[in-house]
């Protein structure tokens, strides 16, 4: 039974209403999405029994250990051929894995030896000339070697390149100094320059500016008056 309005006119209105609102009910129905169904869980497989048989296919051997107590032999063979050690040549140690392999023995050149070479033994002379001497004093017949005084006569040995040589001083003058070898007899000579480098000894005499050198023919003047020898004339 549709209700009315008990208002003029109600029942016109209420209608159009109605049937409007049964219009979008429906559509709204046919617009929403169908409900989906959940998958029904999948049922889990039952575990094995203790007694059960182990899970073995054909030519293979278990991977549960607990498996292995018939066959223990192969289970342990079998595992032991899946180490990567199986397939190397050296242990850990870089020790041969088969106990009869034989060294390999690599060929060894020749190598040449250097022989260090003796190298001849230098002059004497050359080796006093590398003495530093500091003072020389020709009248003493003496010269220093630093604050040393060594005078001739005098026996020292000289160190050079890790060898002992005894020597004995036989001339000191300020020209030179000469040193003799008492093992061998060598003589070396040390010539002295006194002169500051840059110089060398002059080959004329010195005259000073008015003064005539000496000859050896000029007359002596014995006797002569005051005032001649002077250089003043006679009155």
């Amino acid at each position: 039974m549709t209700p009315t309005d008990s208002r003029p006119g109600g029942q016109g209105r209420r209608g159009p209403c109605l049937w409007l609102g049964l219009i979008l009910t429906c559509s709204a129905f046919a617009q929403s999405p169908p409900l989906s169904i959940p998958n029904p869980p999948t049922p889990e497989p039952p575990a094995p029994a203790a007694d059960a048989a182990p899970p073995t296919h054909v030519g293979a051997l278990p991977t549960a250990s607990r498996y292995a107590s018939k066959d223990l032999k192969a289970y342990v063979e079998s595992l032991a051929n899946q180490l990567a050690i199986r397939k190397r040549t050296t242990d850990p140690f870089c020790q041969p894995q088969d106990p009869n392999a034989k060294p390999v023995i690599k060929p060894t050149t020749a190598k040449a030896i250097r022989r260090p070479t003796a190298e001849p033994p230098a002059p004497l002379s050359d080796i006093v000339s590398r003495i530093a001497i500091t003072t020389i004093m020709p009248k003493d017949q003496r010269f220093l070697v630093g604050s040393r005084s060594i005078a001739q006569g005098d026996k020292l040995p000289l160190s050079f390149r890790n060898k002992q040589i005894h020597v004995e001083i036989t001339e000191v003058s300020a020209r030179r100094i000469v040193f003799r070898n008492i093992d061998t007899g060598e003589v070396g000579i040390r010539s002295l320059n006194l002169l500051p480098s840059g110089m060398t000894p002059g080959t004329h005499t010195i005259a000073a500016p008015g003064m005539l050198p000496t000859r050896p023919n000029t007359p002596l003047e014995i006797e002569s008056s005051p005032s001649s020898a002077n250089g003043t004339p006679n009155p």
